[in-house]
């Protein structure tokens, strides 16, 4: 199994709020976030997970 690590860039489109997000690989296809910027979120809906802006409720731009 792979423990494969990684950062994304994280900037919301309204306020212009950025940050960065590590990840980490758990298995092929699934992912786990280790760390979650301040002022960012998790959204959750029927696609999956993504960060959006804690401000703004809007999701983030890679």
């Amino acid at each position: 199994m792979s423990n494969s690590t990684w950062t994304e860039f994280l900037r919301c489109p309204r306020c212009q709020r950025t940050g960065h997000a590590q990840l980490s690989e758990v298995t092929p296809f699934r992912n786990r976030i280790d760390l979650i910027p301040e002022g960012f979120e998790i959204r959750r809906d029927e696609r999956g997970s993504d960060f959006q802006c804690a401000t703004c409720r809007v999701p983030v731009l890679p």
